[in-house]
């Protein structure tokens, strides 16, 4: 059956049926064509970062009598292809033989997960409305289970009403969709079937918006906006931890990592307002999670560079594959540390900690500091973070050495974590104008440079005393240090051309179009007392 564009979705009580639905229809004016019904098991598919469902697209495989089909929806309607495969897969490659092309582009290259599986009994008839415009009415009823789990007792449970406009004025979908809301009292939906079942299981949507509870708006005081800066990245926390630990996807990892300094510094930048003691307490625990998810994901990065650099050395390149499977056995032990804690009591107890803090109310007639509205506060708290930046960042030359660059990046990322903590309370995205988008952008490529540089020069270091143990325990030939001085030689190479591009980045950054952007943001930085946080820049 074609279907067009979305119009709304609605949920289905339990006691409303198909032929109640159609009796009320028809009282109406609305005449219906026979039902199509149909049974069948499905699980949707996404991203590791939702880049399908931020397109308004979904991709599912769908079980029924006739076997298994890739379905892939999208605003312009649902199409259907063969599939070849094992549908209980913990992972498909965007690019493998039957996934929709459509789908493949969508993905850019990352794997697709399964979402949640769906059992769904699916009611569907076309509508004649009575200014005959044609619309499709689709109702279904369905019980969800997470991917690798047993399917929950109970005959469909959730229910899902969605209306569609095939042909004719877009008036006769209000005109539906008003009836249905106002006269049969059918409560609005909050998304298609994948996000209806996520949600029926309490289970995030990768690259979902960010809740409108937690948006930060320009007018609001400090006291509120640093609790929704410290409820969202709780949430980003939150919504990576299944992945990493089934070690789906580095990038599961990764994006908990960047959560988990995020609030660091968040605790660091609002604890005038949040209280220092309680946020000195949640970082002690959140840098005890963080070493813990950085010994990983630095192992994950420095595996992933030997081997894109043994490609490059041809013959050569042996030594670095060699080193990267040595890496990839060290990662063993520190990838069953870091699972252990994630499923420990105390991890469970540090989200507990964090979303009691981002939920409990502020003043209720904040004072100083809790009261400055985010309209004032963030130039200040920007233009401060700035301040020691600049002041680092001028003295760098090109014989500064590793660890100023270090100390230089550190402060680069609590300048951008602030920038970004703030950047949807000026944006304006009717008018596309972002007054932090080239400053954020400038930013970026340094800080990404000096990422770089950084890990060129640890891994020279590295790369010898990895060689050195390997040798000691006869786990590499001696003939293979030859190739040696060639993998340095790339490590140092690296170094030296990002420390070559330091200069012309920063030349890109430390110019007056790109200083005043903390000024414009709420006029000139004002002298409130907004709480500095300490100099010290740890690890």
């Amino acid at each position: 059956m074609d279907t067009g564009s979305v119009v709304g979705w609605f949920g289905l009580p339990a006691g409303t049926t198909p032929s109640r639905l159609l009796r009320a229809l028809r009282r109406a004016g609305y005449l219906a064509v026979l039902p199509v019904i149909s049974r069948y098991e499905c699980v949707f598919l996404e991203t590791q970062d939702g880049r399908l469902g931020r397109r308004d697209c979904r991709l599912s495989i769908r079980q029924g009598r006739r076997g298994a089909t890739w379905r892939i929806s999208d605003p312009e309607g649902e199409s259907d292809w063969p599939f070849e495969g094992d549908v209980s897969s913990r992972c498909f490659s965007s690019d493998a033989a039957g996934i929709p092309f459509a789908a493949g582009e969508l993905a850019g290259g990352r794997l697709f997960f399964p979402l949640v599986r769906l059992r769904v009994f699916a009611w569907e008839t076309r509508l004649q409305s009575p200014s005959g415009s044609v619309l499709a009415l689709r109702t279904e009823r369905f019980t969800a289970a997470p991917p690798r789990e047993s399917w929950p007792k109970g005959a469909w449970p959730h229910g899902l009403l969605t209306i569609r406009l095939l042909d004719g004025s877009p008036e006769a979908l209000l005109h539906l969709a008003t009836y249905l809301r106002d006269r049969l009292g059918l409560p609005a939906g909050s998304g298609d079937l994948c996000r209806t079942g996520l949600q029926s299981l309490g289970l995030p949507e990768p690259g979902a918006p960010v809740p409108a509870c937690l948006s930060i708006r320009a007018e609001e005081p400090q006291a509120l906006a640093a609790r929704k800066v410290v409820g969202r990245q709780a949430l980003k926390m939150r919504v990576n931890v299944q992945g990493t630990l089934e070690d789906l996807d580095p990038e599961y990892l990764h994006d908990l990592r960047v959560a988990t300094r995020r609030l660091r510094s968040a605790l660091r930048l609002f604890a005038e307002v949040l209280g220092p003691k309680r946020c000195d307490s949640l970082r002690v625990e959140l840098n005890w999670i963080g070493r813990l998810l950085g010994a990983v994901r630095d192992l994950d990065v420095f595996i992933g560079n030997l081997r894109a650099q043994a490609r490059r050395l041809g013959e050569a390149g042996t030594i670095a594959e060699l080193l990267a499977e040595e890496l990839g056995r060290q990662r063993v032990p520190e990838r069953e540390a870091l699972g252990a804690a994630l499923v420990s009591r105390r991890f469970r107890d540090l989200m507990r900690r964090l979303d009691a803090f981002a939920s409990s109310p502020p003043p209720r007639l904040p004072r100083g500091v809790q009261g400055v509205p985010v309209v004032q506060a963030a130039p200040a708290l920007i233009g401060k973070a700035q301040k020691r930046v600049l002041k680092l960042g001028r003295t760098i030359g090109p014989d500064s050495p590793a660890t100023d660059l270090h100390r230089l990046r550190i402060l680069f990322k609590r300048l951008r974590y602030a920038c970004e903590f703030f950047q949807e309370a000026f944006a304006e995205p009717a008018s596309g104008t972002d007054p932090l988008a080239d400053y954020l952008q400038a930013m970026v490529r340094f800080q990404d440079c000096l990422g770089e540089h950084q890990d060129a020069v640890v891994a020279m270091d590295r790369i010898q005393d990895l060689v050195k143990e390997m040798v000691r325990r006869g786990a590499l030939a001696p003939e293979r240090l030859l190739d040696l001085g060639g993998l340095i030689q790339v490590q140092r190479e690296i170094a030296r051309d990002r420390h070559g591009r330091l200069a012309k980045l920063w030349a890109r950054f430390d110019r007056p179009s790109v200083r005043r952007c903390p000024a414009v943001l709420g006029g000139a930085v004002p002298r409130s007392p907004v709480g500095e946080a300490s100099e010290a820049v740890p690890e």
